[in-house]
């Protein structure tokens, strides 16, 4: 079981962590979200409002096959650990279905 200490601890030694955490807060997106880029849903799962233009951005070069510069990568690092809680039970749930 993940906690929230050791995915802070991983985001801030890895930058494919971090790459990976933009991509999987993304994913939880609704589909009306991730079109608009936006956060039209108060269900507590993908990107607060304030992040859904930059964060929807950078998933999409990053499922495109792209790496964020470093100046973004410090952003989106930034990002990542605001999200920590929904990344813990993200990596808990797929450790639960191996």
């Amino acid at each position: 079981m993940w906690t929230t200490d050791q995915i802070v601890d991983l985001l801030n030694r890895s930058d494919l962590a971090v790459e990976r955490a933009v991509v999987a807060i993304y994913d939880r997106q609704t589909a009306d979200e991730k079109a608009s880029d936006s956060t039209n849903h108060d269900n507590n799962v993908g990107f607060q409002a304030c992040d859904a233009r930059r964060g929807s951005y950078w998933a999409r070069l990053i499922k495109g096959g792209h790496h964020l510069y470093p100046d973004r990568l410090a952003k989106a690092r930034k990002m990542a650990v605001k999200y920590r809680r929904q990344l813990v039970d993200i990596a808990n749930s797929k450790e639960a279905s191996k």
